[in-house]
Protein backbone atom coordinates (compact mmCIF):
# COMPACT_ATOMS: atom_id res chain seq x y z
CA UNK A 1 0.00 0.00 0.00
CA UNK A 2 1.37 3.14 -0.43
CA UNK A 3 1.80 5.49 1.39
CA UNK A 4 -0.43 8.90 1.37
CA UNK A 5 -0.48 12.13 -0.52
CA UNK A 6 -0.13 14.34 2.83
CA UNK A 7 2.27 11.63 4.09
CA UNK A 8 4.69 11.70 0.90
CA UNK A 9 4.11 15.66 1.12
CA UNK A 10 5.50 16.32 4.43
CA UNK A 11 8.69 14.03 4.52
CA UNK A 12 11.28 17.36 4.93
CA UNK A 13 11.15 19.17 8.43
CA UNK A 14 13.01 22.12 7.68
CA UNK A 15 14.13 23.10 11.18
CA UNK A 16 12.24 26.68 12.33
CA UNK A 17 14.37 29.32 14.60
CA UNK A 18 11.70 30.19 16.80
CA UNK A 19 13.71 33.17 18.46
CA UNK A 20 15.74 34.52 15.40
CA UNK A 21 15.50 37.37 13.61
CA UNK A 22 13.77 36.49 10.46
CA UNK A 23 11.60 38.85 8.83
CA UNK A 24 9.17 36.45 8.58
CA UNK A 25 5.65 36.91 9.79
CA UNK A 26 4.39 33.50 9.79
CA UNK A 27 5.70 30.18 9.68
CA UNK A 28 4.04 26.95 8.33
CA UNK A 29 5.22 23.74 9.37
CA UNK A 30 3.94 19.87 9.27
CA UNK A 31 5.55 17.86 11.22
CA UNK A 32 2.05 16.60 12.67
CA UNK A 33 -0.91 16.04 11.19
CA UNK A 34 -2.29 19.16 9.46
CA UNK A 35 -0.84 22.06 8.90
CA UNK A 36 -0.13 24.17 11.64
CA UNK A 37 0.81 27.48 11.22
CA UNK A 38 2.44 29.56 14.19
CA UNK A 39 2.88 33.51 14.39
CA UNK A 40 6.32 34.35 14.85
CA UNK A 41 6.10 37.33 16.45
CA UNK A 42 3.28 35.03 19.34
CA UNK A 43 6.29 32.88 18.86
CA UNK A 44 9.43 35.07 20.43
CA UNK A 45 6.68 36.63 22.86
CA UNK A 46 6.69 33.32 24.62
CA UNK A 47 10.01 32.28 24.61
CA UNK A 48 11.08 35.25 26.12
CA UNK A 49 8.57 35.00 29.17
CA UNK A 50 9.53 31.46 29.05
CA UNK A 51 13.65 33.06 29.29
CA UNK A 52 12.74 35.75 32.00
CA UNK A 53 11.08 33.32 34.55
CA UNK A 54 12.65 29.92 34.11
CA UNK A 55 16.49 30.47 33.06
CA UNK A 56 17.72 32.70 35.59
CA UNK A 57 16.10 30.53 38.57
CA UNK A 58 17.54 27.17 36.98
CA UNK A 59 20.84 29.25 36.33
CA UNK A 60 21.04 29.89 39.89
CA UNK A 61 20.25 26.64 41.39
CA UNK A 62 22.82 25.12 39.56
CA UNK A 63 25.30 27.83 40.33
CA UNK A 64 24.92 26.78 44.03
CA UNK A 65 25.11 22.80 42.97
CA UNK A 66 28.03 23.29 41.47
CA UNK A 67 29.43 25.36 44.51
CA UNK A 68 28.18 23.14 47.03
CA UNK A 69 30.01 20.10 45.34
CA UNK A 70 33.20 21.79 44.24
CA UNK A 71 34.09 23.83 47.18
CA UNK A 72 35.48 21.25 48.73
CA UNK A 73 38.78 21.88 45.77
CA UNK A 74 38.54 25.33 47.69
CA UNK A 75 38.80 24.20 51.19
CA UNK A 76 41.74 21.72 50.61
CA UNK A 77 43.72 24.85 50.44
CA UNK A 78 42.53 26.50 53.54
CA UNK A 79 43.45 23.34 56.04
CA UNK A 80 40.44 21.02 55.64
CA UNK A 81 43.46 17.74 55.33
CA UNK A 82 45.21 19.03 57.71
CA UNK A 83 42.08 19.25 60.19
CA UNK A 84 40.41 16.27 59.48
CA UNK A 85 43.48 14.25 59.60
CA UNK A 86 43.25 12.68 55.80
CA UNK A 87 46.33 10.62 54.47
CA UNK A 88 47.20 9.55 51.13
CA UNK A 89 44.32 9.58 49.10
CA UNK A 90 41.63 9.87 51.64
CA UNK A 91 41.09 13.18 50.12
CA UNK A 92 40.54 11.81 46.81
CA UNK A 93 38.52 9.37 47.95
CA UNK A 94 36.27 11.77 49.39
CA UNK A 95 35.93 13.43 46.44
CA UNK A 96 34.93 10.40 44.00
CA UNK A 97 32.84 8.98 46.62
CA UNK A 98 29.91 11.39 45.50
CA UNK A 99 29.55 10.07 42.27
CA UNK A 100 28.52 6.38 43.26
CA UNK A 101 25.32 7.70 44.79
CA UNK A 102 25.14 10.49 42.33
CA UNK A 103 25.68 7.80 38.99
CA UNK A 104 23.22 5.12 40.78
CA UNK A 105 19.99 7.66 41.24
CA UNK A 106 20.61 10.04 37.79
CA UNK A 107 18.77 7.82 35.24
CA UNK A 108 15.68 6.66 37.66
CA UNK A 109 14.98 9.79 39.08
CA UNK A 110 14.45 10.99 35.30
CA UNK A 111 11.93 8.49 34.66
CA UNK A 112 9.87 9.65 37.71
CA UNK A 113 10.25 13.54 37.35
CA UNK A 114 6.87 14.59 35.43
CA UNK A 115 4.77 12.33 37.75
CA UNK A 116 6.04 13.63 41.30
CA UNK A 117 5.41 17.48 39.52
CA UNK A 118 8.93 18.99 38.48
CA UNK A 119 9.24 22.04 40.11
CA UNK A 120 8.48 20.81 43.87
CA UNK A 121 10.68 17.63 42.99
CA UNK A 122 13.48 20.35 42.06
CA UNK A 123 12.95 22.54 44.92
CA UNK A 124 12.94 19.14 47.43
CA UNK A 125 16.40 17.96 45.69
CA UNK A 126 17.52 21.55 46.65
CA UNK A 127 16.71 21.42 50.01
CA UNK A 128 17.92 18.14 50.50
CA UNK A 129 21.96 18.88 49.25
CA UNK A 130 21.67 22.31 50.42
CA UNK A 131 21.10 21.00 54.46
CA UNK A 132 23.88 18.30 53.70
CA UNK A 133 26.36 20.55 52.00
CA UNK A 134 25.51 23.31 54.94
CA UNK A 135 26.68 20.45 57.64
CA UNK A 136 29.62 19.00 55.98
CA UNK A 137 31.11 22.17 57.97
CA UNK A 138 30.84 20.61 61.24
CA UNK A 139 32.58 17.16 60.37
CA UNK A 140 35.49 16.44 62.54
CA UNK A 141 36.74 13.10 60.65
CA UNK A 142 37.69 10.97 57.30
CA UNK A 143 34.32 9.17 58.06
CA UNK A 144 31.99 11.56 58.56
CA UNK A 145 33.23 13.39 55.65
CA UNK A 146 32.76 10.28 53.11
CA UNK A 147 28.98 10.26 54.78
CA UNK A 148 28.37 13.96 53.88
CA UNK A 149 29.48 13.55 50.38
CA UNK A 150 27.38 10.07 49.63
CA UNK A 151 24.59 12.12 50.82
CA UNK A 152 25.29 14.87 48.89
CA UNK A 153 25.33 13.39 45.73
CA UNK A 154 22.31 11.13 46.66
CA UNK A 155 20.04 14.44 46.33
CA UNK A 156 22.25 16.33 43.61
CA UNK A 157 22.05 12.98 41.25
CA UNK A 158 18.48 14.39 39.91
CA UNK A 159 18.88 17.66 39.27
CA UNK A 160 20.90 17.91 36.42
CA UNK A 161 19.37 15.57 34.02
CA UNK A 162 15.86 16.34 35.62
CA UNK A 163 16.70 19.94 34.80
CA UNK A 164 17.62 19.21 31.11
CA UNK A 165 14.19 16.96 30.68
CA UNK A 166 12.44 19.96 32.09
CA UNK A 167 13.82 22.30 29.62
CA UNK A 168 13.03 20.16 26.97
CA UNK A 169 9.28 20.25 27.98
CA UNK A 170 9.36 23.74 26.95
CA UNK A 171 11.98 24.52 24.46
CA UNK A 172 12.26 22.89 20.93
CA UNK A 173 15.53 21.54 19.87
CA UNK A 174 16.35 24.56 17.74
CA UNK A 175 16.19 26.65 20.79
CA UNK A 176 17.50 24.08 23.46
CA UNK A 177 21.14 24.09 23.05
CA UNK A 178 21.02 27.96 24.22
CA UNK A 179 18.98 27.52 26.98
CA UNK A 180 21.12 24.48 27.96
CA UNK A 181 24.27 26.50 27.48
CA UNK A 182 22.80 29.07 30.02
CA UNK A 183 21.88 26.55 32.52
CA UNK A 184 25.32 24.58 32.04
CA UNK A 185 27.73 27.03 31.27
CA UNK A 186 26.93 28.32 35.42
CA UNK A 187 29.07 25.44 35.66
CA UNK A 188 31.94 27.67 34.70
CA UNK A 189 30.31 30.97 36.32
CA UNK A 190 30.41 29.13 39.69
CA UNK A 191 34.51 28.20 39.67
CA UNK A 192 34.11 32.20 39.05
CA UNK A 193 32.18 33.36 41.92
CA UNK A 194 33.63 30.48 43.97
CA UNK A 195 37.00 31.69 43.13
CA UNK A 196 35.99 35.28 44.47
CA UNK A 197 34.16 33.99 47.58
CA UNK A 198 36.81 31.63 49.06
CA UNK A 199 39.47 34.50 48.21
CA UNK A 200 37.09 36.92 50.12
CA UNK A 201 36.67 34.51 52.89
CA UNK A 202 40.45 33.07 53.18
CA UNK A 203 40.56 36.47 55.60
CA UNK A 204 38.17 35.03 57.63
CA UNK A 205 40.34 32.34 58.87
CA UNK A 206 40.35 32.05 62.51
CA UNK A 207 36.82 33.72 63.46
CA UNK A 208 34.74 32.87 65.54
CA UNK A 209 37.50 29.75 66.50
CA UNK A 210 36.38 28.41 62.43
CA UNK A 211 39.58 27.76 59.95
CA UNK A 212 38.53 29.38 56.40
CA UNK A 213 37.45 25.98 54.81
CA UNK A 214 34.03 25.70 57.04
CA UNK A 215 33.10 29.03 56.67
CA UNK A 216 33.88 28.56 52.74
CA UNK A 217 31.18 25.51 53.04
CA UNK A 218 28.89 27.18 55.31
CA UNK A 219 28.23 30.44 53.55
CA UNK A 220 27.96 28.36 50.43
CA UNK A 221 25.37 25.96 51.47
CA UNK A 222 22.77 28.46 53.12
CA UNK A 223 21.73 29.85 50.47
CA UNK A 224 20.84 26.92 48.56
CA UNK A 225 18.57 25.79 51.18
CA UNK A 226 16.42 29.21 51.29
CA UNK A 227 16.75 28.91 46.65
CA UNK A 228 15.01 25.38 47.10
CA UNK A 229 11.95 26.54 49.39
CA UNK A 230 11.36 29.77 46.87
CA UNK A 231 11.84 26.91 43.62
CA UNK A 232 7.96 26.23 43.54
CA UNK A 233 6.69 29.77 43.86
CA UNK A 234 8.71 30.68 40.53
CA UNK A 235 8.96 27.86 38.17
CA UNK A 236 5.92 25.90 36.75
CA UNK A 237 5.16 22.25 36.51
CA UNK A 238 4.35 22.76 32.81
CA UNK A 239 3.21 25.06 30.23
CA UNK A 240 -0.81 24.32 31.44
CA UNK A 241 0.51 25.28 35.24
CA UNK A 242 2.48 28.89 34.54
CA UNK A 243 0.53 31.54 36.06
CA UNK A 244 2.58 33.91 33.94
CA UNK A 245 1.26 32.80 30.45
CA UNK A 246 -2.18 33.46 28.98
CA UNK A 247 -4.52 31.07 27.70
CA UNK A 248 -3.28 32.23 24.28
CA UNK A 249 0.01 31.90 25.20
CA UNK A 250 -0.18 28.28 26.01
CA UNK A 251 -1.62 27.35 22.32
CA UNK A 252 1.02 29.37 20.87
CA UNK A 253 3.60 26.80 23.05
CA UNK A 254 1.14 23.75 22.18
CA UNK A 255 1.26 24.89 18.61
CA UNK A 256 5.40 25.18 18.87
CA UNK A 257 5.64 22.08 19.89
CA UNK A 258 3.18 20.26 17.90
CA UNK A 259 4.67 21.62 14.22
CA UNK A 260 8.24 20.65 15.23
CA UNK A 261 7.41 17.14 17.07
CA UNK A 262 3.74 16.23 15.81
CA UNK A 263 0.32 15.53 18.14
CA UNK A 264 1.60 11.66 18.88
CA UNK A 265 1.17 10.70 22.91
CA UNK A 266 4.09 9.56 23.06
CA UNK A 267 6.22 12.41 22.35
CA UNK A 268 5.25 14.22 25.47
CA UNK A 269 4.35 11.38 27.88
CA UNK A 270 6.57 8.41 28.90
CA UNK A 271 5.71 4.92 27.15
CA UNK A 272 8.09 2.18 28.39
CA UNK A 273 8.53 0.47 24.54
CA UNK A 274 10.03 3.89 23.47
CA UNK A 275 12.17 3.57 27.12
CA UNK A 276 13.27 -0.05 25.54
CA UNK A 277 13.84 1.60 21.70
CA UNK A 278 16.35 3.15 23.67
CA UNK A 279 17.74 0.96 25.87
CA UNK A 280 18.50 -1.11 22.20
CA UNK A 281 19.59 1.92 20.18
CA UNK A 282 23.44 1.64 19.66
CA UNK A 283 23.80 5.61 19.23
CA UNK A 284 22.30 6.07 23.26
CA UNK A 285 25.43 3.84 24.42
CA UNK A 286 27.40 6.03 22.06
CA UNK A 287 26.49 9.48 23.69
CA UNK A 288 27.44 7.77 27.00
CA UNK A 289 30.96 6.75 26.17
CA UNK A 290 31.42 9.76 24.50
CA UNK A 291 30.84 12.23 27.48
CA UNK A 292 32.39 9.93 29.77
CA UNK A 293 35.94 11.33 29.26
CA UNK A 294 34.88 14.81 28.85
CA UNK A 295 33.35 14.63 32.11
CA UNK A 296 36.65 13.08 33.51
CA UNK A 297 38.12 15.73 31.92
CA UNK A 298 35.58 18.46 33.90
CA UNK A 299 35.15 16.95 37.08
CA UNK A 300 39.11 17.33 37.63
CA UNK A 301 39.31 19.93 36.46
CA UNK A 302 36.96 22.20 38.22
CA UNK A 303 38.25 20.53 41.29
CA UNK A 304 41.78 20.79 40.64
CA UNK A 305 42.35 23.69 38.66
CA UNK A 306 43.46 25.41 41.80
CA UNK A 307 45.48 22.73 42.62
CA UNK A 308 47.21 22.52 39.04
CA UNK A 309 47.66 26.43 39.07
CA UNK A 310 49.77 26.52 42.54
CA UNK A 311 51.97 23.66 40.68
CA UNK A 312 52.78 26.10 38.42
CA UNK A 313 54.33 28.71 40.56
CA UNK A 314 54.87 30.24 44.25
CA UNK A 315 51.63 31.70 44.58
CA UNK A 316 49.79 31.69 48.06
CA UNK A 317 46.17 30.22 48.16
CA UNK A 318 44.63 33.57 47.60
CA UNK A 319 46.69 34.53 44.66
CA UNK A 320 46.00 30.82 43.90
CA UNK A 321 41.94 31.40 44.02
CA UNK A 322 41.93 34.99 41.97
CA UNK A 323 43.99 33.48 39.00
CA UNK A 324 41.30 30.88 38.42
CA UNK A 325 38.78 32.95 37.60
CA UNK A 326 39.46 34.33 34.17
CA UNK A 327 39.83 30.65 33.17
CA UNK A 328 36.29 30.03 33.93
CA UNK A 329 35.01 33.29 32.52
CA UNK A 330 36.24 32.41 29.35
CA UNK A 331 35.45 29.04 29.20
CA UNK A 332 31.93 30.32 29.67
CA UNK A 333 31.64 32.83 27.31
CA UNK A 334 33.04 31.10 24.30
CA UNK A 335 30.70 28.26 25.69
CA UNK A 336 27.91 30.48 25.23
CA UNK A 337 28.84 31.60 22.23
CA UNK A 338 29.12 28.13 20.55
CA UNK A 339 25.84 26.84 21.96
CA UNK A 340 24.38 30.02 20.21
CA UNK A 341 25.72 29.21 17.04
CA UNK A 342 24.86 25.26 17.16
CA UNK A 343 20.81 26.35 17.63
CA UNK A 344 20.91 28.19 14.76
CA UNK A 345 22.72 26.24 12.47
CA UNK A 346 21.63 22.95 13.87
CA UNK A 347 25.27 21.77 14.29
CA UNK A 348 26.18 19.84 16.96
CA UNK A 349 29.41 17.78 15.64
CA UNK A 350 31.54 20.27 14.69
CA UNK A 351 31.74 22.46 17.53
CA UNK A 352 32.06 19.15 19.83
CA UNK A 353 35.12 17.57 17.86
CA UNK A 354 36.64 21.49 17.83
CA UNK A 355 36.16 21.77 20.91
CA UNK A 356 37.74 18.30 22.24
CA UNK A 357 40.75 19.78 19.80
CA UNK A 358 40.90 22.62 21.91
CA UNK A 359 41.28 20.86 25.15
CA UNK A 360 43.66 18.25 23.65
CA UNK A 361 46.12 21.36 23.24
CA UNK A 362 45.47 22.43 26.52
CA UNK A 363 46.60 18.85 28.39
CA UNK A 364 49.75 19.76 25.58
CA UNK A 365 50.73 23.06 26.96
CA UNK A 366 50.67 21.68 30.60
CA UNK A 367 52.08 18.42 29.35
CA UNK A 368 54.79 20.46 27.73
CA UNK A 369 55.72 22.60 30.80
CA UNK A 370 57.57 24.72 28.22
CA UNK A 371 56.88 28.03 30.76
CA UNK A 372 54.46 28.67 33.70
CA UNK A 373 52.74 31.45 30.86
CA UNK A 374 52.32 28.94 28.61
CA UNK A 375 51.08 26.35 31.24
CA UNK A 376 48.48 28.67 32.50
CA UNK A 377 47.48 29.62 28.52
CA UNK A 378 46.92 25.90 28.40
CA UNK A 379 44.27 25.95 31.64
CA UNK A 380 42.22 28.40 29.38
CA UNK A 381 42.03 26.59 26.24
CA UNK A 382 41.24 23.30 28.38
CA UNK A 383 38.34 25.37 29.80
CA UNK A 384 36.84 26.35 26.60
CA UNK A 385 37.21 22.71 25.45
CA UNK A 386 35.48 20.74 28.03
CA UNK A 387 32.63 23.16 29.02
CA UNK A 388 31.56 23.63 25.37
CA UNK A 389 32.01 19.41 24.35
CA UNK A 390 30.49 18.60 27.32
CA UNK A 391 27.32 20.98 27.29
CA UNK A 392 26.71 20.67 23.30
CA UNK A 393 26.76 16.76 23.82
CA UNK A 394 23.79 16.89 26.21
CA UNK A 395 21.68 19.04 23.97
CA UNK A 396 22.42 16.72 21.29
CA UNK A 397 21.29 13.60 22.97
CA UNK A 398 17.95 15.25 23.90
CA UNK A 399 17.86 17.32 20.37
CA UNK A 400 17.92 13.99 18.49
CA UNK A 401 15.50 12.00 20.32
CA UNK A 402 11.82 13.55 20.14
CA UNK A 403 9.73 10.65 22.04
CA UNK A 404 9.97 11.43 25.65
CA UNK A 405 10.61 7.66 27.28
CA UNK A 406 13.37 7.54 24.68
CA UNK A 407 14.70 10.88 25.41
CA UNK A 408 14.27 10.53 29.37
CA UNK A 409 16.27 7.50 29.20
CA UNK A 410 18.85 8.38 26.73
CA UNK A 411 19.63 11.58 28.73
CA UNK A 412 19.50 10.06 31.53
CA UNK A 413 21.51 7.48 31.02
CA UNK A 414 24.12 9.65 29.32
CA UNK A 415 24.62 11.46 32.38
CA UNK A 416 24.62 8.40 34.58
CA UNK A 417 27.46 6.83 32.18
CA UNK A 418 29.41 9.93 31.78
CA UNK A 419 28.92 10.75 35.68
CA UNK A 420 30.65 7.86 36.61
CA UNK A 421 33.93 9.55 35.77
CA UNK A 422 33.62 11.63 38.86
CA UNK A 423 34.83 8.36 40.78
CA UNK A 424 38.12 7.93 38.68
CA UNK A 425 38.59 11.74 37.89
CA UNK A 426 40.03 12.64 41.53
CA UNK A 427 42.23 10.15 41.31
CA UNK A 428 43.96 11.37 38.14
CA UNK A 429 45.26 14.20 39.99
CA UNK A 430 47.21 12.70 42.72
CA UNK A 431 49.22 13.78 44.82
CA UNK A 432 51.92 11.03 43.39
CA UNK A 433 51.72 12.89 39.96
CA UNK A 434 52.67 16.09 41.44
CA UNK A 435 53.82 18.82 40.64
CA UNK A 436 54.33 18.19 37.11
CA UNK A 437 50.91 15.88 36.76
CA UNK A 438 52.44 14.92 33.22
CA UNK A 439 51.14 11.43 33.59
CA UNK A 440 47.68 13.10 34.59
CA UNK A 441 47.80 15.15 31.69
CA UNK A 442 48.81 12.26 29.45
CA UNK A 443 46.05 9.66 30.06
CA UNK A 444 43.64 12.97 29.35
CA UNK A 445 44.65 13.11 26.07
CA UNK A 446 44.24 9.69 25.30
CA UNK A 447 40.72 9.71 26.73
CA UNK A 448 39.71 12.31 24.53
CA UNK A 449 40.73 10.34 21.82
CA UNK A 450 37.99 7.87 22.43
CA UNK A 451 35.39 10.73 22.38
CA UNK A 452 36.65 12.34 19.37
CA UNK A 453 36.33 8.73 17.45
CA UNK A 454 32.77 8.20 19.01
CA UNK A 455 31.30 11.92 17.87
CA UNK A 456 32.87 11.52 14.43
CA UNK A 457 30.87 8.42 14.17
CA UNK A 458 27.76 9.95 15.50
CA UNK A 459 27.90 12.66 12.95
CA UNK A 460 28.71 10.81 9.72
CA UNK A 461 25.48 8.21 11.16
CA UNK A 462 23.57 11.14 11.60
CA UNK A 463 24.27 12.80 8.25
CA UNK A 464 23.96 9.41 6.74
CA UNK A 465 20.23 8.88 7.64
CA UNK A 466 19.57 12.73 7.27
CA UNK A 467 20.72 11.60 3.67
CA UNK A 468 19.25 8.66 3.23
CA UNK A 469 15.61 10.54 4.27
CA UNK A 470 16.26 13.69 1.67
CA UNK A 471 16.44 10.94 -0.98
CA UNK A 472 13.04 9.25 -0.05
CA UNK A 473 14.60 6.19 -0.02
CA UNK A 474 12.71 5.50 3.84
CA UNK A 475 9.45 6.26 2.59
CA UNK A 476 8.64 2.85 2.68
CA UNK A 477 8.32 2.98 6.50
CA UNK A 478 5.56 5.56 6.38
CA UNK A 479 3.49 3.01 4.33
CA UNK A 480 0.23 2.56 5.59
CA UNK A 481 0.37 4.74 8.61
CA UNK A 482 -1.75 7.62 9.43
CA UNK A 483 -0.21 11.24 9.96
CA UNK A 484 -0.42 10.37 14.40
CA UNK A 485 1.69 7.14 13.73
CA UNK A 486 3.90 8.47 11.39
CA UNK A 487 4.50 11.40 14.58
CA UNK A 488 4.97 8.46 16.85
CA UNK A 489 7.44 7.03 14.95
CA UNK A 490 9.63 9.95 16.26
CA UNK A 491 13.49 9.92 15.39
CA UNK A 492 12.68 7.01 13.20
CA UNK A 493 10.21 8.64 10.84
CA UNK A 494 11.17 9.39 7.58
CA UNK A 495 10.19 12.91 8.28
CA UNK A 496 12.47 13.47 11.16
CA UNK A 497 15.81 15.20 10.18
CA UNK A 498 19.02 14.94 13.02
CA UNK A 499 21.12 17.40 14.32
CA UNK A 500 24.30 16.62 13.00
Amino acid sequence: MAPSESASEKKAIPPQQWDSTSAVAEIEATAGSGEIVVDKEKARKVMRKLDIRIIPTIMWVYLMNMMDRVNIGNARLFGMEEDLGLKGQQFQLAVSVLFVTYCLFEAPSNLIIKKLQPARYLAGLTIGWGLIATFSAFVQNFAGLLVCRLLLGLFEAGFFPGVVLYLSMFYGRNSLALRIAYFFGTAAASGVIGGLIAYGISFMDGDGGWRAWRWIIVIEGVPTVLTGILIPFVIPNDAESAKFLTDDDRQTLRDMHESELGKAHNLRNLVWSDVMDGVKDWTTWAFCFAIWPCLIMLYSFVVFLPTIIKALGTWNSAEVQALTVPVYAVGAILYLIAAYISDKTQRRGYFILAAIVFAVAGYGMLLANKSSALSYAGTFFVSIGIFTSTGISVAWVTANNPRYGKRAFAGGMQLTVGNSAGVASPFLFSSKFAPTYVTSYAVCMGMLGVSLILVTALHVHFRRQNKLRDEGKQDYLMEGKTDIEIDAMGELSPRYRFST
